[in-house]
């Protein structure tokens, strides 16, 4: 039964879309005390910042940081099934083999240039299922030969749910406030990136002439973990800092910068 379903859309995207909306309430009117607020903010850094913009992203995808340690990838793998947005084998598979390869023509699974904004969102994601599953793992290969990733590949969903329930055990309100709505609001956050890295809308613009409709996002750059310097991205994918490490303009801040202590050298 649940192979014709959308794991990613019903065990993911709804409820901690849905569980971050009520959180958001039970802020406003005062059943969570406002200093969870913090929890919310390490969630987000750690589950948004290191889980999908620098770990799935910069380096599992465009592998930035080919030698960081195996205790380092963990950390970074957790805060990544705790983005909701699968394992970093699929994640990567759908950005190197699909989005690159092909960005913004029939073959880009997300891009709002061939089917429109909704669909860029959300509703690509709504035919995936167990049992039509066009998503080729061969675009990651590499991670698909480390245990950890496949470990991760296998049980991403139920640390997803797992987690914050053990955490809820404790504390209900920091599960919450550090886990449900951080995920939610990540899951939005590269969402919207999908659609906005891809459209002008009102505050995009474009530095390089790129084959696609790659645009940078002031706001998406900013609080979007440099993810919204979108343009910039697809002129230099290999860069891990997507601001002005490549286009040397001071406001395009990458706050993935300030990681790199954590991280080390990359290449």
């Amino acid at each position: 039964m649940f192979r014709h379903i959308s794991k990613y859309v019903w065990f993911s995207f709804i409820p901690f879309v849905a569980g971050a909306m009520i959180v958001v309430a039970l802020f406003a009117t005062g059943y969570i005390p406002y200093i969870y607020l913090l929890a919310t903010l390490i969630g987000w850094i750690y589950i948004s910042g290191l889980g999908t913009a620098i770990g799935y992203h910069r380096v599992f995808s465009h592998n930035t940081h080919p030698d960081l340690p195996r205790w380092k990838e963990n950390i970074l793998l957790l805060a990544g099934a705790l983005s909701g947005q699968g394992s970093s084998i699929t994640w990567v598979a759908i950005h190197r083999g699909y989005h690159h390869r092909y960005s913004d023509k029939i073959q880009d699974l997300h891009s709002p240039i061939i089917k429109g904004k909704w669909h860029a969102f959300i509703g690509w994601t709504m035919a995936i299922t167990e049992a039509n599953n066009p998503i080729n793992l061969k675009y990651s290969v590499d991670l698909l030969r480390k245990s950890n990733h496949v470990w991760f590949h296998e049980h991403g969903l139920k640390v997803l749910w797992i987690v914050p329930i053990l955490v809820a055990l404790i504390d209900w309100k920091l599960a919450l406030a550090g886990l449900v709505l951080p995920t939610g609001l990540c899951l939005l956050q590269d969402n919207f990136v999908n659609v906005y890295g891809h459209q002008k809308a009102i505050i995009g613009y474009r530095t390089y002439d790129t084959d696609d409709n790659s645009h940078n996002n002031v706001l998406l750059g900013w609080f979007g973990w440099g993810q919204g310097w979108h343009n910039n991205h697809h002129y230099n994918m290999n860069s891990f800092n997507l601001g002005s490490g490549i286009s040397g303009k001071w406001w395009e801040f990458d706050p993935c910068v300030l990681f790199l202590p954590f991280l080390g050298k990359g290449r």
